[in-house]
């Protein structure tokens, strides 16, 4: 009956797209109210204080691919930032396990787990760091082959896009948007505060 219905839609929805009609998806963001701006081919929100991409970049700064904080997972970090106690990465080096354990649904010892993690983090590798600033184009391969041509995240930042082209890998779209990511002082002071956090800069 389930895939009946599914191949019911499927050819529905090909007959209307066929027909000329174009999708046209709702004009601002559901979570913040901002006008979407069209992508490539994606919707996207552009306001980087929406909650939605303060979540996402959060989550992608735990993930395991990242820094690998074992435990912060969409739920926590959906309470996270729904409390206000987190707004970005550097935020989590200054909770608490007494602000975490006061989440709903958490307890000390699941709080002390996430803080205990949340510390070991500050030794990962800098690749890790740099990957996990979510700078777009810059996936876990670029992350490596920059850490180790430059040594360090601060020298990949000090580099030009034309410095940034001679490690293994890196393309011109990925240097120039290294650059223009680092361009933002909102972004600058983000990189210094992890600094100031303890958090491994080195690789």
């Amino acid at each position: 009956m389930i895939k009946s219905i599914g191949k019911w839609l499927a050819r529905a929805w090909g007959q209307w797209a066929g027909a000329g009609n174009v999708f046209h998806p709702t004009d601002k963001c559901p979570e913040c109210g901002t006008p979407l701006m069209q992508v490539n081919e994606a919707w996207r929100c552009p306001n980087l204080d929406c909650p939605a991409q303060i979540r996402a970049r959060i989550g992608h700064w735990c993930s395991p691919g990242a820094m690998d904080i074992a435990g912060g997972d969409a739920a926590l970090v959906a309470l996270l930032v729904g409390q206000g106690l987190v707004r970005d990465v550097a935020e989590l080096y200054r909770l608490r396990v007494a602000e975490l354990a006061a989440l709903p649904g958490r307890d000390k010892d699941s709080a002390q787990k996430f803080f205990d993690a949340i510390t070991a983090s500050r030794k990962c590798d800098a690749w890790r760091v740099l990957f996990g600033l979510d700078i777009p184009q810059v996936g876990a391969a670029e992350a490596k082959s920059l850490c180790r041509h430059f040594a360090s995240v601060d020298n990949v930042f000090a580099a030009s896009a034309e410095r940034l082209r001679q490690a293994e890998g890196v393309s011109d779209v990925v240097a120039r948007s290294i650059v223009h990511w680092h361009s933002d002082s909102v972004n600058r002071k983000l990189v210094r505060r992890l600094f100031k956090a303890g958090v491994n800069f080195k690789a």
